[in-house]
């Protein structure tokens, strides 16, 4: 590898097609995707016209002809580890894999078993040998990938089913407020944790992968939907997976932004929003069409001049570049410095683009101290 060697990473946030006709879908944004070195998105659901659809849960599906739109924006890589990958069962889950595969785009974070969700996908490029790994800490029922062979004690039952996405578990617990006898129907505390089995598993697949490759990146479809706020569990997952040895973290799922943080010097994206969602749920608001595309230079020594592209996420049309210097990029610009503040990190309007402006390393243990969303387990 030449000395000093480094590339273009771009990425966007969930995309979830379903229109008439792929021509056109990323708009002004496909030269920004096909210019760069790597681009990267997460693939909300399945393309295919099988299967049928999950009971009791919102489902999504696009058509097949749907899926060329993201060769045409020319992806590297997708992350197909989240809560829609199994909405139409495996025939479509498996459509959906060979598809991505006709069309020479890898997938990560899903596959037949346990073993084939955690396998990494790694590319070549300017030299550089680039990884990534997916997970999914947002998990219905039977989502969650198993081991090709179940252990002896399993209920056959569950295990019928090994396809499905690389699970990071997180739990929930509900703390009572001090003061809730003074003052009855206070809102408790919220906590949220990694599953520890899961967790120690991220962390050995990404020590595993870094002896392999030159740069890493970790996508998490994880977050509260329609919440700005970073959970706990979200920090730890990142701060762990930083300290394994990723050197960018990319996350999804709540449909609408939430801040970056720097940890280690190294970048947390914790939500990008929506950049197509052709779908109307009733809990959706003009804040899920607010999106933004991340992007930097990577090299042997990590993320280098990180941005942010503030965008109008598409929503049945295309999705459209925004100036943050006025009008709706202005706004996110200001939404976007707002919830990075608290972890640290500043943001500043340059042109077309949002320069991130990590922390001073003086100011680092006051930041960790000060956070929203801290790390807490229950006792």
């Amino acid at each position: 590898m030449t000395r000093g060697s480094s590339l273009t990473f771009l990425a966007g946030g969930d995309i979830a097609l379903s229109r008439d006709g792929h021509r056109g879908a990323f708009g002004r944004l496909s030269p920004l995707f096909q210019k760069a070195d790597v681009a990267f998105a997460n693939l909300e659901h399945a393309h295919s016209e099988r299967g049928e659809p999950a009971t009791g849960k919102y489902v999504l599906r696009g058509a097949p002809e749907m899926a060329h739109a993201l060769a045409d924006a020319k992806f590297d890589v997708l992350s197909f580890a989240n809560n829609h990958a199994l909405d139409y069962g495996e025939e479509a889950f498996f459509d959906t894999i060979e598809l991505m595969r006709t069309l020479s785009i890898p997938i990560v974070g899903a596959g037949k078993d346990l073993n084939a969700a955690r396998k990494p996908v790694v590319l070549e490029r300017n030299g550089l040998r680039v990884g990534f790994l997916a997970f999914c800490s947002v998990l219905p029922r039977e989502y969650a990938a198993r081991p090709k062979v179940p252990p002896e004690d399993a209920d056959p039952l569950k295990f019928s089913i090994s396809a499905g996405v690389n699970p990071l578990r997180a739990s929930t617990a509900y703390v009572p407020a001090e003061g809730s006898e003074e003052y009855p129907g206070r809102v408790p505390e919220i906590v949220t944790w990694a599953h520890p089995d899961d967790l120690r598993r991220m962390i050995a697949d990404i020590r595993k992968l870094r002896r392999r490759v030159d740069v890493l990146l970790v996508n998490h479809h994880w977050g509260t939907s329609m919440v700005h706020e970073v959970r706990g569990f979200q920090r730890e997952i990142a701060h762990a997976a930083i300290d394994a040895g990723a050197d960018v973290v990319l996350g999804g799922h709540p449909h609408v932004l939430q801040g970056v943080e720097f940890h280690q010097g190294k970048p947390i994206v914790y939500s990008m929003g929506n950049l197509i969602f052709d779908y109307d749920p009733t809990f959706f608001t003009d804040a899920t069409r607010q999106t933004f595309l991340f992007g930097c230079k990577l090299g042997k020594s990590g993320a280098s001049g990180c941005y942010v592209l503030p965008c109008r996420g598409g929503k049945f049309n295309a999705p459209v570049p925004l100036s943050p210097q006025r009008g709706e990029g202005r706004r996110i610009c200001d939404l976007l410095s707002r919830l990075s503040e608290s972890l640290g990190t500043r943001m500043r309007a340059d042109n077309a683009r949002i320069a991130i402006i990590p922390p001073k390393e003086e100011h680092k243990e006051r930041i960790e101290r000060s956070c929203p969303g801290e790390i807490l387990h229950p006792r």
